[in-house]
């Protein structure tokens, strides 16, 4: 090989080995590039997000559910709710927040109230959601459903209840099945959210996140806080599936009423007294008294009451009452919780024999050695019977 030939060799060796270092570099430098443009991408998103005011927007056939947060301070702030089909706004509804401050979070849940068979013919709705101060608008954001709720596809919502002392759900595992496979069905990952309403207020909210479902999940969450007898209340629970991402709603409306119950395991009845123990059910306070009606064989009935503390749910008060003037003999017992309304809450029935009668509280004047020793023989059936009550309740 001639001279010039073996120079050209070396300057093509060179080049392709610059070639390839260059390469080298260039698929280093990329691979370096790359995590840096995502977590900048990354940081604008959560950047946006952070400034999102509508930070939660669910709408279906029954009712929309919005929970905004405001950044900073604003003035002449409403939100205004919208429900459309087509181009025909079928519903709007405004609520005047008038100002708001700084990080301040609002939720409002609106009813549409449409009629029961209104637009079953109708493909689809769309829901909206404006954030305005004034007449300008902060922000918005709508949703699209149809006239019937999606279905979770492998969770099922079996039953959900409220009434005057909680509300509680149930929810299973669905299997999927056809004519050759039956499949054991899946776990779900759920979040639950509930909300109890007075009119359109919210009174309370409590809410449950990542919640693994691997067989029926039963829960009851008891209402801690007090409510008005006699006024309509709604149990609002939205369960959101994470696998689909599907969120669906369900409702229970009921009326607060007094409650309680008479405690059967915890009622003493004999020939001294009796003590009753009577559990409240319900965040309507119970106030109202105990009633005892010893109904005999022969003679007057004699009726016994005496007040009952006020109760609400998961309290209890034991009630003890003590005969007077009882003759000998056998009685049926009945035992009545009644309201101020003179409504009987609950009863219990019971039998009872008087060996030897209770003295009179009040014996006669012209006996005054009479008079004390009935005061001891009384006294002495008030302790016997504390004991009683007191020995019944460390059982």
């Amino acid at each position: 090989m001639s001279l010039p030939e073996k120079k050209n060799c070396l300057k093509l060796r060179e080049f392709t080995l610059s070639l390839f270092s260059l390469t080298l570099f260039l698929i280093f430098f990329c691979t370096q590039i790359n995590p840096v443009y995502g977590a900048v991408n990354g940081a604008a998103i959560e950047e946006e997000n952070e400034n999102r005011i509508i930070i939660g927007f669910f709408s279906d056939h029954d009712l929309s559910d919005a929970t905004v947060r405001f950044e900073e301070p604003h003035e002449n702030v409403s939100l205004v709710f919208t429900l459309s089909s087509g181009k025909e706004t079928l519903k709007s509804e405004t609520f005047h927040l008038v100002s708001v401050k700084k990080d301040q979070e609002i939720s409002k849940v609106f009813f549409w109230e449409l009629e029961e068979d209104f637009g079953k013919d109708r493909d689809s709705y769309t829901a909206q959601l404006f954030v305005k101060e004034g007449n300008q608008i902060l922000e918005t954001q709508k949703t699209s459903f149809s006239y019937r709720n999606p279905h979770l596809s492998n969770l099922k919502v079996v039953d959900f209840s409220a009434d005057s002392e909680k509300a509680s759900f149930l929810i299973d595992l669905v299997s999927s099945a056809n004519l050759r496979l039956v499949q054991m069905p899946e776990p779900g990952i759920v979040d639950f959210d509930l909300k109890l309403l007075s009119g359109k207020d919210i009174i309370y909210s409590e809410s449950l996140k990542n919640v693994p479902v691997t067989d029926a999940y039963y829960k009851t969450i008891n209402w801690p806080l007090l409510l008005e007898k006699d006024r309509s209340y709604t149990a609002l629970l939205k369960v959101h599936s994470h696998s689909p991402e599907l969120t669906t709603a369900y409702m229970s409306e009921f009326w607060a009423e007094e409650k309680v119950e008479i405690l059967d395991s915890d009622i003493n009845v004999d020939e001294y007294g009796a003590s009753v123990t009577v559990t409240g059910r319900s965040q309507a306070p119970f106030n109202g008294i105990v009633r005892v009606v010893l109904t005999p064989e022969e003679g007057d009935v004699r009726v016994f009451e005496e007040t009952a503390d006020i109760l609400t749910a998961g309290k209890e008060d034991t009630v003890g009452i003590i005969w007077q003037g009882v003759p000998r003999g056998d009685y049926n017992v009945k035992i009545d919780v009644v309201n101020l309304d003179g409504e009987i809450l609950d009863s219990h029935e019971t039998v009872l024999r008087v060996f030897e009668p209770v003295a009179e509280l009040n014996p006669p004047e012209e006996t005054p050695a009479l008079s004390s020793q009935a005061a001891t023989g009384i006294l002495l059936c008030v302790a016997v019977f504390l004991g009683r009550k007191k020995r019944g309740k460390k059982d």
